[in-house]
């Protein structure tokens, strides 16, 4: 009886943990898809690439913008992952001299 009520317990964080972060998922999923998309656009060299990405990028905007509520949570780690990781990239200016 014991192992039941904690695979129910478990399977309902489970069911929880896909409900709230449904949007957040979904959201990032946008956001990948049409940064790859404008990725592909700026080497396409046809009319009809060119076409399909910017299809893709539309798509990508609808899936971020019918996920409002993922959007927040997807500019939240984002904005973690840049802080933790700002230290650490190369600076752009590396002809000058420090003295």
């Amino acid at each position: 009886m014991r192992g039941i009520i904690i695979g129910v317990l478990v399977a309902a964080l489970i069911i929880a943990i896909i409900v709230f972060l449904w949007p957040a998922i979904m959201a990032a999923l946008g956001a990948v898809l049409g940064y790859w998309a404008w990725k592909q656009l700026m080497v396409a060299n046809s009319v009809g690439e060119k076409i399909l990405y910017g299809v893709l990028i539309g798509v990508g905007a609808l899936v971020i913008l019918s996920n409002l509520h993922g959007i927040v949570t997807v500019a939240i780690v984002v904005a973690l992952i840049y802080f933790l990781t700002r230290n650490k990239r190369k600076t752009t200016n590396s002809n000058t001299f420090d003295y």
